[in-house]
């Protein structure tokens, strides 16, 4: 029962958090507000989180396990185009999240989210540099895409990445 109740209080605050940020800098945003906006205690906050960044890295590592583990997506089991429609399907589903995130100067944590789950998986198909380079191409492509207002769909994506991998 506890564990299934940090849960929702994980939920809540990180909810709470996002709206916040869509009103206000993250910066101005304290853990008090937070803690109102989300309906729980201080307590309940530190209990499950250090602070206001930790809520986003935490956030970002659940919705990238998850992602992997429902996709089951593979750069070298998937057709080239299949991968970046998963991929970029998924990231167009957290598109107000990421630029919020981006907003507030923290884009970093997803790069190091990029690169600690997109490394390790090609790193399972491919020797290091292509690791790397595969990493950081779609990392680069997907930056570009957000701040740019996420104008082209998937399928559009897929499309462009297949044409620069071809040439």
């Amino acid at each position: 029962m506890r564990l299934q109740s940090e849960k929702y209080v994980d939920k809540y605050i990180t909810d709470a958090l996002f709206n916040l940020m869509k009103k206000k800098e993250y910066n101005n945003i304290s853990i008090t507000e937070i803690c109102e906006k989300a309906g729980t205690g201080r307590m309940s906050f530190y209990r499950n989180f250090e602070s206001k960044e930790d809520i986003i890295k935490k956030w970002i590592t659940n919705t990238t396990d998850n992602f992997l583990k429902e996709s089951d997506i593979s750069y070298k089991k998937d057709s080239t185009k299949d991968y970046f429609i998963k991929l970029f399907t998924h990231l167009e589903k957290y598109k107000t999240e990421a630029f919020l995130i981006y907003k507030a100067n923290l884009f970093n944590l997803l790069k190091n989210e990029f690169d600690n789950k997109l490394i390790n998986i090609h790193q399972k198909e491919y020797e290091n540099f292509k690791s790397y380079f595969i990493a950081g191409g779609i990392f680069n492509v997907y930056y570009f895409w957000l701040i740019n207002g996420s104008k082209e769909n998937p399928e559009e994506i897929a499309n462009k990445m297949v044409d620069l991998l071809e040439k």
